[in-house]
């Protein structure tokens, strides 16, 4: 009976000792914050360069001046003055900011960044250059405005209130402008959409329009309640 009851009792811990062994060798359970980090959500902005900085540990916020260059995910951001509230992950960077993310460059004299929404809104003389790859090599796009909003994660930008566009030949004038890259995903070609009184001057043609569309691939525009079309039309 002891026998049975040691026998019993031993398959019992032997039982447990290969459970406890199987458990131990699994993988551990990652919290929300370790999948964050390793799915990449989580967002730092790096401080890589200043002349001096000033910490308000109370209120979590600090300010940079002088030749300053801050890192945000593929963003490279310059400028003279930078005021970042940690509490918030929202920044004010002032004086001669540029910001370099892939091939495209912006130059402004504010911008207010909203790191949790990935948005970059731009103040006072703000140029944006875009390089785009083509068959034949590369062109340019110069975007000027007064203001402009840049979604850094898609990279989709758009202005009110007034803007320029000069690419290759042609030459565009409108109150609104909409950039939106190509999205291989759903198929959409790289387009600008133009809003309000548009002008839209090539060296060959001139279209008066209240909106249009222009496909940058193809170089093909569509234009909405045309108010004048001007083309020029050489002799043979």
């Amino acid at each position: 009976m002891k026998k049975n009851v040691i026998l019993i009792i031993g398959s019992i811990f032997l039982v447990l000792l290969l459970s406890w062994t199987v458990a131990a060798q699994e993988e551990p359970e990652v919290n929300s914050a370790d999948e964050e980090l390793a799915n990449g959500d989580n967002k730092e902005v790096v401080l890589e360069q200043a002349d001096s900085i000033r910490y308000d540990a109370q209120n979590e916020v600090f300010i940079a001046q002088g030749g300053v260059v801050a890192i945000e995910g593929k963003s490279r951001i310059e400028c003279e003055k930078l005021e970042f509230n940690l509490k918030e992950n929202t920044g004010v960077f002032q004086e001669k900011v540029v910001v370099r993310r892939d091939k495209t460059e912006i130059n402004s004299q504010i911008m207010r960044g909203d790191f949790d929404q990935d948005l970059y809104f731009f103040e006072g003389e703000v140029i944006l250059r875009k390089e785009r790859e083509e068959e034949d090599g590369t062109s340019t796009i110069v975007w000027s405005a007064p203001s402009l909003t840049f979604e850094a994660d898609t990279e989709r930008a758009w202005s009110e209130g007034g803007v320029e566009i000069v690419w290759k030949d042609t030459s565009i004038q409108a109150q609104k402008a909409f950039y939106y890259p190509e999205d291989e995903e759903s198929g959409e070609p790289e387009k600008i959409v133009l809003a309000g009184e548009t002008l839209i001057s090539e060296a060959d043609r001139e279209i008066e329009a209240e909106g249009a569309t222009y496909y940058l691939d193809s170089e093909v525009l569509e234009a909405e309640k045309v108010i004048r079309a001007t083309f020029q039309i050489e002799k043979k």
